[in-house]
This record gives structure tokens, C-alpha cells and sequence, in this order.
């Protein structure tokens, strides 16, 4: 597969892995509010729910999560070319730091309110930043150019 086709379908699978893992932590953060709320929540329930966030939570938070793992991403690349050293680390903190970015700004558009509901504690944001750290890994590792290769 040609270089210039690689990057960008690495970089929609990333935005895809993070979207899937973002709306997945988030639905359990939920859940588990839910659970503290004392509203019983069945493991077909939990699974359901959670499929349903993947699908219709997914469709518009993978907008945003695109944009901002594009930007993220593009940084990361401009501090490797600068750097030469620890890639993948890089591109982790890059996505880290895009949720956690985003996140706040979605917060600061929405007059205050964060509008991923897993993402109001920080524990919840914390699993948020993992979803963006491990697309950035996706994305390093499977972008890395072969030792050798033109």
C-alpha cells in the first residue's frame, strides 16, 4: 500500500479505535452512576447500552474526535520531525492531550456543561485521555517507516 494512502486509513482507523474506546469508557462511567443511583443495571442491559452509545454516541463524538486527532496528530508530527527521538510517546500525549483539549472546549461551547457524561469526573476524563493515547500508539506503530525503506 502506497505511503500516501497508508496514513490517512491508519489515521481513520485510529479515529475509530478512539471513538469506540471513548464511547465505550464513557457508557460504563454512566452506568456505574446509575449503579450508584441505585438503579439495578443487568449485564444484557450494560452490553445493549453500551452497543447503542457505540453506534449513536459515536456518530457525532467521532466528528469531533476526528478533528481534533487531526490537529493533535499533524502537532505530533511537526515535534517528531523537530525531536527525531520517542515517536510513539509523542503521538500518545498528543492524543492524550486532544481529549482532554477537546473535552474542555466542548464544555466551555456548551455553556458549562460537559457533554460526555463519562467525562464529568476525573477519573472518567483520565479514561477519556487513554482512548486519544492509545489512537496515537495505533496511529505511531502502524506509521512508523521501516528501517531502510525510502
Amino acid at each position: 500500500m502506497g505511503k500516501f494512502l497508508r496514513r490517512p486509513l491508519v489515521f481513520i482507523l485510529s479515529v475509530v479505535v478512539a471513538t469506540v474506546l471513548a464511547s465505550i469508557f464513557s457508557t460504563q462511567f454512566v452506568i456505574g452512576d446509575l449503579g450508584k443511583a441505585g438503579a439495578p443495571v443487568g449485564f444484557g442491559d450494560r452490553l445493549s447500552m453500551t452497543a447503542y452509545d457505540i453506534v449513536n454516541l459515536g456518530k457525532l463524538y467521532g466528528i469531533f474526535i476526528f478533528i481534533g486527532l487531526l490537529i493533535a496528530f499533524l502537532a505530533a508530527g511537526l515535534i517528531y520531525w523537530k525531536a527525531q527521538t520517542k515517536r510513539p510517546l509523542i503521538y500518545i500525549v498528543a492524543g492524550m492531550m486532544c481529549f482532554v483539549v477537546m473535552l474542555h472546549l466542548m464544555k466551555l461551547v456548551f455553556f458549562g456543561v460537559p457533554i460526555i457524561a463519562g467525562a464529568r469526573s476525573i477519573i472518567g476524563l483520565a479514561f477519556q485521555a487513554i482512548a486519544g493515547g492509545i489512537a496515537g500508539y495505533v496511529f505511531a506503530r502502524l506509521t512508523t517507516p521501516k528501517p531502510g525503506a525510502a
